[in-house]
């Protein structure tokens, strides 16, 4: 299992024993079969076994290798695509039951992590979206009114309450999601995968999906494990990967885009932290490549940030983590020279450049639930709910997904132009930051 190892993180040296699953090898039936070892995976095959249902998942490496396991750990409502813009897309109704869902993915983390006795991986409660320039008098009543218009919890929160929580000039007003919380995402994730087990599923580590065929009424995998192949008979399979389909499913895998985002945690800052920061909730700022962060360990900073479509680690990704965190918060600066950064990581993420997830029924027993880059945890849980309601014939919420599809997403080309645009966003937000600063100290002047 050596290349097969959890990247070195501050989740994985502060995760729960889990055993190493064996490959899969021979061959075997099932009634669901699961391609992928991610949230989405996981929530998919458990929501199956909790129907009854014969599960067996393959992971290529270990479950929550990839982004599941090394992401902010956030987990709340919403979406990455702006819900102004679903509702100018789609219409008020659709956008406000595509939020529902979101809202029933948060509720099936918060249900699980009851249920399972581990109420221990929740870190903290409720999230702040931060704004990084002034939004105006009527702010307030812009947030109600969306809140209202879409059935959610969120609420204003001027200048002075934020302040008052989080010691930084940089911030100005904020959204409040009380019904968000932050987890332990790789404890999240082995502990499903226990419970899948327990539920009688089968899940094989260290196995690679490389052909995918259609056998009578359902379908044939083709895997391989170290070097065996194996074979698995399914009347459904939920694809789950990402860019990593490629074998299993050229043109699924072409429809995302492998997107990187970097995560930091500092040293033990001591008092310095509270001062600084006295919101043990989540907290992220509303630019389109911002910064999201919360305090774990009592007094350590968990920083993420920054978007690229280049995968390849910056030779110095501590000295720009540790930048990013004092320009927001400089008085920190003693301490971070003194406990540096502990732990720095990517993480590679799928993305759809619609900015939605991808969940939707290919053919007749084949569904796909990926692209949940930069959406959150909640979301993974609704994409997989609405993926087992729809191959169990309970419902069709899957089809809330339908209208943005799972189109080519350009290949090189698509990466090239995603991360202009990133650039250009990046540009807008700068600009803006910029210019309301020059007006504020002409104002004062």
């Amino acid at each position: 299992m050596a290349d097969r190892e959890y990247p070195r993180s501050w989740y994985a040296a502060t995760r729960d024993a889990a055993p190493d699953r064996a490959p899969f090898g021979g061959q075997s039936d099932a009634d669901v079969a699961v391609v992928g070892g991610g949230f989405a995976g996981l929530h998919a095959a458990r929501l199956a076994a909790m129907a009854g249902r014969r599960v067996v998942l393959v992971e290529r490496r270990r479950i929550a290798w990839g982004a599941s396991g090394r992401n902010g750990g956030f987990v709340g409502a919403g979406y990455a695509e702006r819900s102004g813009a679903l509702i100018d897309r789609l219409g008020l109704d659709h956008a406000r039951r595509l939020y529902a869902q979101s809202q029933r993915g948060v509720a099936i983390v918060r249900d699980a992590l009851e249920a399972l006795g581990r109420t221990d991986i929740r870190m903290g409660s409720g999230k702040l979206g931060v704004s990084r320039t002034d939004q105006g008098s009527g702010f307030a009543e812009r947030t109600r009114l969306m809140a209202d218009k879409l059935g959610a919890s969120f609420e204003p929160w001027e200048t002075e309450a934020v302040r008052a929580v989080l010691s930084t000039e940089r911030y100005h007003q904020a959204i409040h999601d009380p019904s968000a919380f932050h987890i332990h995402p790789l404890n999240l994730a082995l502990a499903l995968a226990a419970d899948i087990e327990g539920r009688g599923g089968a899940i094989h580590e260290g196995t690679e999906a490389v052909a995918l065929d259609r056998a009578g009424g359902g379908w044939r995998i083709a895997v391989q494990a170290d070097g065996v192949a194996g074979e698995i008979v399914a009347r459904d399979v939920v694809l789950a990967g990402n860019a990593d389909l490629g074998r299993v499913q050229p043109r699924l895998a072409r429809a995302v885009l492998p997107v990187a985002t970097y995560v930091a945690v500092t040293g033990p800052l001591g008092p310095a932290l509270a001062d600084a920061i006295r919101w043990r909730g989540a907290i992220s700022d509303t630019r389109r490549a911002g910064d999201y962060y919360r305090v774990v360990d009592g007094d350590r900073l968990l920083w993420g940030g920054r978007i690229t479509t280049d995968t390849r680690e910056p030779p110095r990704l501590r000295e720009m983590m540790r930048g990013d965190i004092l320009s927001v918060y400089p008085q920190l600066g003693p301490q971070l020279r003194e406990a540096g950064i502990a732990y720095a990581w990517p993480g590679i993420m799928g993305y759809a450049p619609h900015r939605m997830p991808q969940v939707s029924q290919v053919e007749a027993g084949l569904w796909i639930c990926s692209a949940f880059g930069g959406h959150g945890l909640a979301q993974t849980a609704a994409g997989a709910d609405a993926v087992v309601a729809g191959l169990l014939g309970e419902d069709d919420r899957w089809r809330l997904f339908a209208p943005f599809g799972t189109g080519w997403a350009g290949g090189a080309i698509g990466r090239i132009a995603t991360q202009l645009v990133y650039w250009k966003l990046q540009a807008s937000d700068w600009w803006d930051e910029k210019r309301q600063a020059r007006n504020a100290e002409t104002l004062r002047t």
